[in-house]
């Protein structure tokens, strides 16, 4: 593990001012962005991953840049795990009022072709770690009197697509769960919105066009489809950022689409 402040001085928005955050799914891609991003706007910042070399350089990068992080390796779908992160992000930065439930992985294939196996695997990782997270951070928020939580849901929530049948029925029930627990919490003072991003340029996107015969076509077919084009994790970050901070406390249970346009159409 990895816990940092660097004392240099640094000019910043401070959206996030006094805000202590934990990023899942952190060390690549959007949960990257967001974790340098919200360490710039204020944030203290617990990355949590399973990838721990690219942790460490994430929390590295977010010291040398004047921000205070702190790296734990953690499985969200291993209860065990989730417990002692919490424990470490508690000891190290404070009780966290923000908890982004960024982390999430892409299954392809028809339903006749996806194992059950991989099936459990896509719901373990992009619906029940939300739930298992949540429920050991929410009493901790409850204590300093409310936060924010995000979910990562998708574009894919509203859309069918044939060949992600896993992918996408399981952020349309991490929409779904986002609103259930909105409405139990706001009474809290515990917001909880969803995150819904078009096709965004990252690592998981990039796996994606590997395993396709002309990756080239299929890229170029998804940004066409997109009026504003495929997206950045930065996009998605400072979307985050508003969830996370004061500026949205009268939002909560809304899937909010960052997504190109693409459902416009």
């Amino acid at each position: 593990m990895i816990i940092g402040i660097s004392t240099k001085e640094r000019i910043v928005a401070d959206r996030l001012k006094n805000k202590v955050a934990i990023i899942t799914g952190a060390s690549r891609g959007i949960g990257a962005k967001s974790a340098e991003i919200f360490a710039q706007e204020g944030a203290a910042v617990a990355v949590w991953d399973v990838l721990e070399e690219r942790g460490h350089t994430v929390v590295n990068s977010i010291i040398e840049n004047n921000g205070r992080a702190f790296f734990c390796r953690c499985d969200v779908t291993s209860n065990d795990q989730i417990e002692q992160a919490l424990d470490q992000t508690i000891s190290n930065l404070g009780i966290p009022n923000v908890l982004f439930n960024n982390a999430g992985i892409a299954v392809v294939g028809e339903i006749e072709e996806i194992s059950e196996e991989e099936w459990d695997h896509q719901y373990a990782v992009n619906v029940k770690s939300i739930y298992l997270v949540s429920r050991v951070v929410i009493p901790n928020m409850r204590q300093i009197g409310g936060g924010s939580i995000i979910n990562m849901a998708s574009e894919s929530a509203f859309v069918g697509f044939p060949m992600h049948p896993a992918y996408t029925s399981s952020k349309a029930a991490v929409v779904h769960l986002s609103r259930s627990m909105a409405v139990r919490y706001a009474s809290e003072s515990i917001r909880v919105n969803s995150l819904c991003p078009g096709t965004i340029d990252t690592e998981l996107l990039q796996e994606f066009l590997d395993q396709q015969e002309n990756g080239d076509a299929v890229k170029k077919e998804i940004e066409d489809m997109h009026p504003l084009g495929i997206g950045t994790s930065e996009d998605i970050a400072w979307a985050a950022v508003y969830l996370a901070s004061d500026e949205s406390k009268y939002v909560t249970g809304a899937p909010m689409l960052v997504e190109g346009g693409i459902l416009s159409l």
